[in-house]
């Protein structure tokens, strides 16, 4: 992200005095416009340097009831520290930050163009701060997610079933991985076009994640195979949830353009138990009971066999 510029932050509106103006005068006009500083320039509009209130009050512990008869260069900071426009905020936090204030006047060719003040700067820091965190979250969700479905892709599903598996694998907490397959993909690309085959896809996308839970991941694992992870507890469970999304797809009627079809899927469940290795384990088995659907016939859903493995 690019660096904000102090000028596009800056206040263009300065309060500003000239050196023989006096205290009085100057701590009047900072009461009227309820601003916490002026700037003293000279004849040719150069920052000569800065009053601020607590400059006045020290001067009051000096000078006592004569501070404010005494002119802007008796009591003004000088020389004073300036930023060009163009220069970035952060050298305007670095500066502030080194002297210990919280205003710096701006100029362009000596000439006084603005003024920064601490608030000004925190107020761009953090507003900044929000763009580069929604960017990074941003960049963040595209290298997760699968670009056609808006579903987590096969790359951050590996890594959250792992993480799933080895929690599962320490606390004993069961979990189940759900592999999803559209029977006979490719007729509906050849049949309705390549269109009509990614509008089913992200169809078929909505309809998983809408009848998933919260606490569940659902991905498109590669092609038209989908997958859904997530702490159900047993086989029985697990079978009822696939089976039920099942029923919901093979009644739902596709629309592409004029057209209106049907499609089927085929399920495969493996729920984890202490006997497997790894997180892969538990993705073959889930395949293994997705291929024994197929070969049952599609549009049904099948149970990994509980073997060790």
């Amino acid at each position: 992200m690019a660096m904000v510029k102090i000028g596009a932050v800056m206040s263009k509106d300065v309060l500003t005095a000239h050196k023989e103006d006096t205290v009085m005068s100057m701590l009047e006009r900072l009461q009227k416009h309820r601003i916490g500083a002026i700037v003293v320039i000279n004849k040719d509009n150069v920052a000569i340097g800065i009053i601020t209130e607590r400059d006045i009050i020290q001067a009051l512990v000096i000078y006592k009831e004569e501070t404010f008869k005494k002119q802007a260069q008796d009591i003004m900071s000088a020389p004073v520290l300036t930023l060009d426009p163009e220069q970035d905020i952060d050298s305007a936090a670095i500066l502030m930050t080194l002297n210990g204030i919280r205003r710096i006047p701006i100029t362009r060719e000596n000439k006084l163009v603005g003024l920064i003040t601490y608030r000004d700067l925190t107020n761009a820091l953090r507003k900044s701060y929000y763009v580069l965190e929604e960017k990074a979250e941003l960049l963040q969700d595209m290298a997760n997610k699968d670009p056609l479905t808006g579903l987590f892709n096969k790359r951050f599903i590996n890594d959250e079933l792992k993480r799933q598996f080895d929690a599962a694998k320490e606390t004993g907490a069961s979990m189940a991985v759900i592999m999803i397959d559209i029977d006979h993909f490719k007729k509906v690309n050849d049949t309705y076009g390549h269109p009509c085959g990614d509008h089913v896809l992200k169809t078929l996308s909505q309809i998983l994640l809408a009848k998933s839970r919260d606490i569940n991941v659902v991905g498109r694992y590669g092609g038209e195979e989908f997958i859904i992870i997530g702490p159900i507890s047993d086989h029985k469970s697990s079978l009822y949830f696939a089976e039920r999304i099942r029923m919901v797809v093979e009644s739902t009627p596709f629309f592409c353009e004029t057209k209106e079809f049907k499609i089927t899927i085929s399920a495969g469940v493996c729920v984890w138990n202490s006997k497997m290795k790894d997180a892969k384990t538990m993705i073959k088995l889930a395949d293994d009971a997705l291929y024994a659907a197929k070969k049952a016939g599609r549009n049904c859903v099948k149970t990994a066999d509980m073997v060790e493995v």
